[in-house]
Parts: C-alpha cells; structure tokens; sequence
C-alpha cells in the first residue's frame, strides 16, 4: 500500500505526515525546524490531528528551540526531562532509580534505570552504550534490506563496523567494508538508508566521480535533498 506524503496544520504548526508499515505514530522536530509526523498507513487525519494537538506545546518548545539556534549545535543535558534524539524522534529521558542499570528506547521516551539520577555522566554513558546496542541491532537489518531491494546490483561487503564516528557518517574500505557511525541511530530510517546506499555504491565506486553519481541517482533518485538535510545535524 502507497500513500503521499501530504502537509497539514494545527494552528502555527505546520507538519508533514509520512505514512508507513509502521504501527505507532511518531513525531520528529528537525534540525530545519521542520516537523514530521510518521503514523501506519489507515491512520485518518482526525487522529493525526489529535495527537499534533495533545503534543503540540513539546513540538512548539523544540521547534522554537532550533529556530533560536539556526543550524548551530545545540546543547543537551542528560537529567530527567531533557530530550535526545533516537531514530528521528525527540524523545525524552525517564530516569528512574534502580539498583540495576537499563536503558529502553520508545517512540517517544527513553528509559534509564540507574543508582543516582542526577549523575549526567552516568546517565550519557548508558544512552550512548544503548545507542550502541541498538545500532548494532538496527543498522544489519537496514543493510540487509537495501541489498535485497537491490539484488539486481553485485553489491558484496566484506563486513559491517558499527563504531562511534564524530566526523563521518559512513566509510567504505578498498576491501569492501562498511562503517557506520552510530550517531546515526539518533535520525530517521531515512538518512540511515541513505547513508547505506551511499556506502554500497562506493564498492564498486571508490570515489565521487560521474559513475558513483549516477548509480546513486539511480537506486536513490532523492539524494541530493536527503543528503542536503543530513547536513543539517551537527554531529
């Protein structure tokens, strides 16, 4: 089932609704600003509506927040209440005080368990090592559908590295193999294939010559405004 992206409005809030397989709605402020609600295919505009106006203060305060910042990096803290992204979603830290340290990922929160919950180094370690974990149960996953999704092309990795790179997104070795960098897990799916796909063309394009575009162009026709957009989050 396909259905186009479509823009709607809740008073100032101007969002775009991005329909999936997914199962939950999720709601994801960018670095631009922007706003984008993704929700499973039948969702109907009524519930859509809804949601943006039950959340609309907490979109309003991180969309604020970006527009005062431009594309400046902007500084978090890691005490109870703060957001930090996970997978495009603005999602905001629960800290609770436990003897045994967790960490869970929802669409909208992230759950840490811990000792102390005013211990902000504490509280970074364990988001990173669960960005971590998670990355390196969602980033094969990804990869695995884009060579499907393009079996037609003789992609072969020699491996997959998923390691925490402040200054690229991806690499791509002579020997044929990629690295991801786990900052990625903190965007949408989106840039995440994106990046992928970039990786997989350089197997068999070891540079940014006319032969890489082209492939690029040609298993991700919309590159050029995903890539423009991945820009946007400073690392």
């Amino acid at each position: 089932m396909q259905k186009k992206p479509i823009t709607l409005n809740y008073q100032d809030i101007e969002f775009a609704v991005v329909y999936s397989g997914r199962r939950t709605l999720g709601i994801s402020v960018l670095p631009d600003s922007s706003v984008v609600v993704r929700v499973p295919f039948r969702t109907s505009e009524k519930t859509i509506n809804r949601i943006v106006q039950e959340k609309a203060a907490w979109i309003i305060k991180h969309r604020d927040n970006y527009r005062k910042r431009g594309n400046g990096k902007i500084t978090r803290s890691y005490l109870n209440g703060e957001s930090h992204l996970f997978r495009g979603n603005e999602s905001v830290l629960k800290i609770e005080i436990t003897k045994k340290r967790f960490v869970l990922f929802f669409d909208s929160t992230i759950q840490i368990g811990l000792e102390k919950e005013n211990d902000e180094k504490a509280v970074k370690s364990l988001l990173y090592k669960g960005y971590k974990t998670e990355a390196a149960r969602i980033f094969p996953e990804l990869m695995e559908a884009a060579l499907i999704k393009h079996e037609n092309q003789p992609f072969k990795p020699t491996g997959l590295i998923i390691r925490s790179m402040k200054r690229r997104w991806g690499s791509c070795s002579n020997k044929g193999v990629i690295t991801l960098s786990t900052e990625l897990i903190k965007l949408p799916d989106l840039y995440i294939e994106y990046v992928i796909i970039h990786e997989l063309c350089h197997l068999k394009h070891h540079n940014h010559g006319i032969g890489f575009y082209k492939l690029l162009s040609e298993l991700f026709p919309e590159w050029k405004s995903v890539r423009k957009n991945l820009r946007q989050y400073i690392q």
